[in-house]
């Protein structure tokens, strides 16, 4: 009798270890899918670059306001998505696709002003290297 309550408690010790070890097989871990894309309507961010060409790009919402010398100043209606690598803005103008990309990591401006982001700015088959801040800045201080 003994002998068979040990057994049965061995037999369902090892079911129940089985079961977790499943069970943690079959979790995903959101943090490690880079490529996991969700709505970003509600942030904001302030975006600029001086290499080689001055621009200037203000995120709110669904909205993209871009100041540069290669472009008139316009506001158009982006598809926004984030992921763990940062948040992605897209649209086109004038027939030409425009892609703001900003990612979590220092940069430092060309006054020497550190950021809390890098932005990179897509538009008609050139890229334009900045840095952003979050918050929607209206105005560019002077």
């Amino acid at each position: 009798m003994r002998s068979l309550l040990l057994t049965t408690i061995c037999l369902t010790g090892s079911l129940a270890l089985v079961a977790c070890n499943n069970h943690r097989a079959e979790t995903t871990d959101l943090s490690q899918q880079s490529t996991m894309k969700m709505p970003v309507a509600s942030a904001a961010f302030t975006a600029f670059g001086n290499k080689g060409k001055s621009w200037r790009t203000v995120v709110k919402g669904n909205k993209l306001s871009v100041e540069a010398d290669f472009l008139k100043p316009t506001t158009v209606v982006v598809v926004g998505a984030a992921n763990t690598n940062g948040f992605e803005y897209e649209s086109t103008i004038n027939g030409q696709p425009i892609i703001l990309n900003i990612r979590k990591n220092i940069c430092i401006d060309d006054n020497g002003y550190q950021n809390e982001f890098i932005a990179t700015l897509s538009y008609a088959d050139r890229t334009y290297q900045g840095c952003a801040v979050t918050g929607a800045i209206e105005i560019a201080p002077t």
